[in-house]
């Protein structure tokens, strides 16, 4: 069997998995749950990362590649050092590639859109970090603080604002109604009521409140003035965070 080469973009919400042969074709393609360790622990998203990976070989057709010739893992909430250490032991332990290199996801998106390796590259997922390399190798970042410190203009971010304006529409003290039943039409809930049940129930994800996203997106691009200010102020911390690493490179 050719050798095989592995690619993982584990992300807030989803895994996905990439083999590929030698020359950089992919072969087969799988997906799972997030990885985040920091948001779901290190057994959960050890256990996303192999059903990815496991349902990549399937659809590559290959039994089993391990170990891959080399594998790349971009994990969200891998950035500080020593938080990589556990996944690079892990692999290890599995025998998963003879040569792994474990870096946060921001840096997959700068390698992808950045061919000479110098650029800023921005991450709105269920959280939001900015990652730049200058021409001379320096490095820097911004954002990718997680939900309670940050995450301003992420998925999550976008669908928390989008809960409290419904909430407060529910109270009278808003007028957003069409973002109220749209929040409500997302999660299948048939009155406001229903929402605190909802959202503080154990296995509420941050991921599930970013998918709410979708609705205010929707909502938005049909002219709601309530929709497009949440996106609005969401688009200028982006700006913010992109303008952080500017100035840390400059």
């Amino acid at each position: 069997m050719d050798e095989l080469v592995l690619g993982v973009d584990g992300g807030g919400s989803k895994t996905r998995a990439l083999v590929a042969d030698a020359s950089g074709k992919v072969l087969g393609s799988g997906a799972a749950e997030s990885s985040n360790y920091q948001s779901v622990g290190f057994g959960p998203a050890t256990d996303a990362l192999r059903l990815a990976i496991d349902r990549a070989l399937q659809a590559a057709g290959v039994a089993s590649a391990r170990p891959f010739a080399a594998a790349c893992f971009g994990l969200a909430g891998v950035d500080r050092p020593g938080e990589g250490e556990l996944f690079e032991q892990w692999i290890a332990a599995q025998g998963l590639a003879r040569l792994a290199v474990v870096v946060n996801d921001a840096e997959l998106v700068l390698a992808g859109g950045t061919p000479a390796g110098s650029g800023i590259a921005l991450i709105c997922g269920t959280g939001s970090i900015a990652y730049g390399r200058a021409p001379d190798g320096r490095t820097a970042r911004a954002g990718g603080w997680g939900h309670l410190l940050g995450d301003e203009g992420s998925g999550y971010d976008i669908g928390v604002q989008a809960l409290r304006l419904a909430a407060r529409t529910a109270d009278g003290r808003a007028d957003a109604a069409d973002l109220l039943h749209a929040v409500l039409a997302g999660w299948q809930l048939d009155h406001p009521s229903q929402l605190i049940g909802y959202c503080y129930r154990p296995e509420m994800t941050r991921a599930e409140i970013a998918g709410l996203a979708r609705q205010v997106i929707a909502l938005a691009e049909q002219g709601d003035v309530h929709a497009r200010l949440i996106l609005e102020r969401a688009a200028d911390e982006l700006g913010r965070v992109v303008a952080a690493v500017m100035r840390q490179l400059t």
